[in-house]
């Protein structure tokens, strides 16, 4: 025995000794039986201590006899002698040095008392000393020992009564501790699990036989407690005669609150909750079911009115079955969460509706028992979608709010507080405040003049009822203004916080999963925005469970959040709806559920519109979401009632007292659609430019998903841009325009500030296409290509367009050239529709686009290199081949201006592009005009000077063709009489690298697309000589010019050429430059110059220049022609007559 212990043993024998002597003169003269029987217990102590080392047991064992004289000290009723006993039997009971029987005869005297009215308070005390110190008091005792508690509890003492109340529980509550310290020690020993159902409700009095000791207590006191609050006798707890509902329905929610492991464990426990509590609860609901109120009046319609304090700890258990026991009560959860929702119905007292509203709140911060819920119910066919119901309802309860401004309110708007402010009356609720001057207008929501202020009632994913914690209330306190709408509102936001984190975190779990099983990681961004390949994998019923979860909630949570929107007059308050909404909309998004997520899109384009402007803009009649509610749940008042009245006036809401959201900060032009265009300005409130924030975070992060979405996201955005005035600069960025272009333009100061940052916003949204899927970056093209299209349409009509799109989809295009080929070809084509329209400006950007594109293309660093990829430089330069076919001077001057650029920057690495370039800078016609002509020329003198070495030796014949076309253009006299000398230039370049250049062609020989000049029935010409034919035929056509200067230059030049490097040419080929060139020529001027006219008319092309007179007629000039013609063939024949001689006949 410890040290400790036996001084605390001595210690007790030493007190015990002074009590009885103590009692034993106090009882010497009136009670001697006493004195006689505190003498003997003095001698008896002496001697148990004189025989025993281990005083404690000892004690015990003689404790019969050692309490003797205390019992009979408090049967005289003494209060002198009961007060020395009872504080001497606390010393035993402290020190554990009772036994069973002694502890029982305690227990009777202790009874004895209380019906005597004597020391209640010691009477009390004794009781929770005996009950919580051992376990020594069990069975009938113990149920005497809290009968003793109970009665004493009402007791007409206050402070009896209120003891009396605490120690009851603490007193049920040690019963509880007891079992489970009794399945602590027995957790080896496994439950007996062969009880039946049957056996349980046949003796449902007494208690089961499988049950240990302290755990029969247990489950007699809860059968008891039961019945008590039923108005049933009890079976254990006798002599217990009345009991107050509400105090017993407190105790059996401390019980269930605090124990859950009994309840959980034991079966025989589980089948008191199901036979006994849950009917029971039911049952009591009844009076509150069947009551109506009729909102115009106050007083209630029918029978029993709903008594506030039974009702609000009904659904304290109510709140704690379902937490804690949804796992075995899931037919009665079920009863009980339908009752929830009609409690929200209008027709309940608003004290009720907010009672259930804080039930319904501490279960939608519990991702776990919502997820149970959507199993349960929702996803089983006959039963009641009991999670989309509550969603429902929640809605229809903020709906209702509105429509019908209930009574227990104080007052519908700010400026008419009836004095009486009943918002004071509650914790973690503020006043409301009247909106004087300087003062920060309270959050609150305003609607069709109804004005209800939000409070804060709890942190985001956190429960804090106020009602439900009001026990000490008789009568239902009054509702503070705005606290039912501000819990619904919490309530909301946390149902898409769950829903939302359930998504997404099993969402995370799955590609974890998908990771680690070897498959390839995805790229970048949250699991929101990973394409569907995770999907494609997942278990189906697990994907079923979020569908459903989502597919239950949406229709409500949209309805309810775009009213509020609406209503909101705080940028907090806005910003959480914004955030839900694009939360859901993402959502929706990733489960592929279309309808959904372009609901959700839908309503926050809406909402940073005007009114009127958005039903026009965006296409929508009044909301679409007409299908809010679900099987199951009647509302007051639908969606669609309330949106058909929104926005009679163009500025919606604007009116509503207090509400500085929708303060106009920027009115400009509205932009021309097809439908028409708005008349007067439009005005933008500070509200739609937070709602633009909002989408350009959705398009921004939740990209991947918005699929055929994006059309609506960009009309909005390109809308919202237009109405500021931001319009399209270079790369395709939006830039604040100079000066409002027009004097019904005005933009505050704060709007003028932001412009800058939302037109970044806009740029890094299209920015981070780079990190959409193939799949979502087409869509995000399409709508594009269909928005530009839009603008098109309306510039054909005359109307001045917007040029967002064609901005955009150079930005994206530009941002993606690492996957070229994906946007490619829809991008360009749609631009070379662009740059085919009539409207100027609109032709203008489409030409820019392209061109920037091209230029960008050009110099990215392609892996392999652009040089070694014919394929893909061939489709990059063929877009600035495909606008040679467009008529507009303006956009063949931009076509060329970018050839000129990409041959300085890009020259060297063309390869395999300059056929096209050379066909873009070719591609020349009289109709043209003399600057584009110079223009296309500047850039073919930079090919010939600077590029022919590098040029692919196929590139040489269309070299040669494109000069001829320069020289045979009429527009400039000089262009062509250069181009005759650049074909002079070419021949010198063929001459001095003849033998790279016969080499490349032999190599290149699949490539050539040259004319092989020969007849069928003659040897083909070799590559080489094919070139030099090419450059003779071209310029023999310049011989035959209708200009008397470019014939002759051209024939010096052809029979210079013949004549000099004709040693080049093969014995056979010199039959094609006689019957294929040179007769030709011969032929073609005889000609001509037969048909020339005589008369001196037109011969100086209308300028007044002075001619000769022996040039002063066509005839004459083409007689000069014949004699250079003739001479020159003549000097051909002589200086090759050798190799002539050998062709023979």
């Amino acid at each position: 025995m410890a040290a400790a212990d036996v001084v605390s043993a001595k210690k007790l024998v030493e007190n015990l000794q002074t009590d009885l002597r103590a009692l034993s003169n106090e009882a010497k003269k009136k009670y001697p039986p006493v004195k006689e029987a505190a003498e003997a217990g003095i001698l008896r102590i002496r001697t148990v201590v004189a025989k025993n080392k281990d005083i404690i047991p000892a004690l015990i064992a003689c404790s019969g006899e050692i309490m003797q004289p205390f019992l009979l000290g408090c049967d005289t009723k003494n209060l002198r002698i009961v007060q020395i006993c009872l504080a001497s039997i606390q010393r035993l009971i402290a020190k554990q040095a009772l036994s069973q029987e002694a502890g029982s005869n305690v227990v009777n005297m202790l009874w004895n008392l209380m019906d005597c009215g004597i020391e209640d308070l010691k009477v009390l005390q004794t009781t929770l000393v005996l009950v919580t110190t051992s376990t020594v008091v069990r069975g009938n005792a113990l149920a005497r020992a809290i009968v003793i508690c109970f009665r004493l509890h009402f007791s007409k003492d206050n402070t009896v009564s209120n003891t009396a109340s605490a120690i009851v529980q603490q007193v049920v509550c040690t019963v509880f501790e007891r079992v489970l310290a009794e399945d602590a020690a027995n957790a080896a020993g496994a439950e007996d699990h062969s009880i039946h159902q049957n056996s349980l409700k046949t003796n449902s009095r007494l208690p089961p036989k499988s049950l240990r000791p302290c755990a029969t207590d247990a489950y007699l006191l809860f059968q008891d407690l039961c019945q008590l609050v039923n108005a049933e006798h009890p079976t254990w707890l006798l002599g217990l005669t009345e009991m107050s509902r509400t105090f017993g329905l407190e105790l059996l929610e401390s019980i269930l609150n605090s124990f859950p492991q009994v309840f959980l464990r034991h079966k025989e426990f589980s089948f008191l909750l199901k036979e006994r509590v849950c009917p029971l609860v039911i049952k009591l609901f009844s009076p509150s079911l069947k009551h109506k109120q009729n909102l115009m009046s106050t007083g209630p319609l029918v029978g029993d009115k709903p008594y506030f304090p039974l009702n609000m700890r009904l659904l304290r258990v109510v709140s704690v079955l379902i937490n804690k026991y949804y796992s075995i009560l899931v037919t009665e959860s079920e009863i009980f969460l339908s009752l929830l929702v009609k409690f929200l119905e209008g027709d309940k007292p608003m004290w009720q509706r907010i009672l259930a509203l804080e039930v319904l709140h501490k279960l939608c911060v519990q991702l776990k028992l919502l997820r149970c819920f959507c199993l349960s119910y929702d996803m089983k066919t006959h039963s009641t979608k009991i999670f989309a119901n509550i969603v429902n309802a929640l809605g229809s309860f903020i709906q209702s709010l509105f429509v019908h401004p209930v009574v227990e309110r104080q007052s519908a708007l700010p400026g008419v507080n009836s004095g009486k402010d009943g918002l004071n009356s509650s914790p973690g609720v503020v006043g409301g405040m009247s909106l004087g001057g300087g003062l920060t207008p309270q959050p609150a929501f305003a609607y069709k003049g109804v004005w209800i202020p939000l409070i804060n009632v709890a942190a985001t994913g956190s429960a804090r009822p106020v009602f439900l914690e009001m026990l000490d209330k008789l009568e239902a306190p009054t509702v503070p203004d705005g606290y039912g709408l501000s819990i619904a509102f919490t309530c909301l936001l946390d149902v898409v916080r769950s829903v939302s984190t359930i998504v997404t975190s099993e969402l995370e779990v799955e590609q974890r999963r998908k990771d680690q099983s070897g498959s390839k990681k995805m790229n970048g961004g949250t699991v929101l925005d990973r394409n569907d390949a995770v999907l494609e994998d997942v278990d189906p019923s697990l994907k079923s469970l979020w569908e459903e979860l989502v597919n239950a909630s949406w229709c409500g949570v949209l309805a309810a959040l775009s009213l509020l929107l609406e209503a909101c007059t705080d940028e907090t308050g806005t910003e959480s709806i914004l955030k839900s909404l694009e939360v859901y909309a993402s959502l929706c998004g990733k489960l592929g559920m279309t309808v959904a997520r372009d609901a959700f899109i839908t309503c926050l384009c809406k909402a940073s519109l005007p009114p009127h402007y958005a039903l026009t803009v965006l296409n929508i009649a009044t909301p679409q979401n007409a299908n809010i509610l679900h099987k199951g749940h009647k509302r007051s008042i639908s969606r669609d009632g309330l949106s058909s009245q929104q926005g009679q006036g163009s500025d919606g809401n604007a009116n509503e007292p207090g509400d500085g959201r929708n303060q106009v900060v920027a009115v400009g032009t509205a932009l021309p659609t097809i439908q028409g265009t708005q008349q007067g300005p439009v005005m933008l409130t500070a509200k739609n430019i937070q709602c633009m924030r909002a989408i350009l975070s959705v398009a921004h992060c939740h990209g991947g998903i918005l699929g055929t979405a994006w059309h609506m996201v960009l009309t909005t955005l390109q809308h919202l841009a237009w109405i500021l005035g931001l319009k399209p600069s270079a790369g395709g960025s939006l830039k604040v325009s100079g000066a409002a272009e027009t004097a019904n333009s005005v933009i505050t100061t704060a709007v003028m500030g932001e412009l800058p940052i939302l037109s970044a916003m806009l740029s890094r949204l299209f920015e981070s296409s780079q990190y959409l899927d193939e799949v979502a970056l087409h869509h995000l093209i399409d709508a594009l290509c269909k928005l530009s299209t839009e603008s098109m349409e309306i510039a054909y009509a005359n109307k001045e367009p917007s040029l967002f799109a064609v901005a955009k989809l150079l930005e994206t295009g530009l941002v993606n050239l690492s996957r070229v080929e994906v946007l490619w070809r829809p991008v360009t084509a749609h631009l070379l529709e662009v740059c085919q329209h009539n409207h100027g400006r609109t032709r203008d950007w489409g030409a820019e686009a392209i061109t920037s594109l091209v230029k960008a293309s050009l110099a990215y660093k392609f892996e392999p290199p652009l040089h070694e990829n014919l394929k893909l430089q061939t489709m990059l330069l063929s877009p600035l081949q495909e606008l040679s076919a467009i008529q507009h001077p303006d956009i063949r001057q931009r076509q060329l201006e970018c050839v000129l650029q990409v041959l300085h920057n890009n020259g060297e690495t063309l390869a395999h592009g300059w056929p096209l370039v050379l066909g873009v800078i070719g591609a020349v016609s009289d109709d043209q005009g003399d600057n584009l002509i110079r223009t296309a020329f500047k850039c073919f003198q930079l090919v010939t000077t600077d590029f022919l070495p590098i040029m692919p030796r196929y590139g040489l014949q269309i070299c040669i063709s494109v000069a001829a076309k320069f020289g045979l253009q009429k527009e400039e006299l000089n262009i062509s009489l250069t181009s005759v000398g650049l074909l002079w230039n070419i021949s010198d370049y063929l001459y001095q690298n003849r033998v790279s250049i016969s080499e490349g062609l032999v190599k290149e020989a699949n490539l050539v697309e040259g004319t092989n000049d020969s007849s069928p029935n003659e040897a083909p010409v070799p590559p080489f000589d094919a070139l030099w034919l090419t450059l003779y035929s071209k310029q023999a056509d310049l011989c035959v010019d209708s200009r008397p200067a470019v014939r002759k230059s051209a024939g010096q030049t052809l029979f210079s050429t013949i004549s000099a490097h004709g040693s080049l040419l093969q014995q056979t080929t010199w039959s094609t430059v006689l019957w294929h060139v040179l007769f030709p020529l011969l032929d073609k001027v005889k000609k001509l110059s037969g048909a020339a006219k005589q008369d001196k008319s037109d011969i100086s092309g209308g300028a007044n220049i002075l001619i000769h007179h022996s040039r002063d007629t066509a005839e004459k000039q083409w007689a000069e022609t014949k004699v250079l013609t003739l001479a020159g063939v003549a000097r051909v024949f002589n200086t090759w007559r050798q190799q002539l001689i050998l062709l023979g006949e």
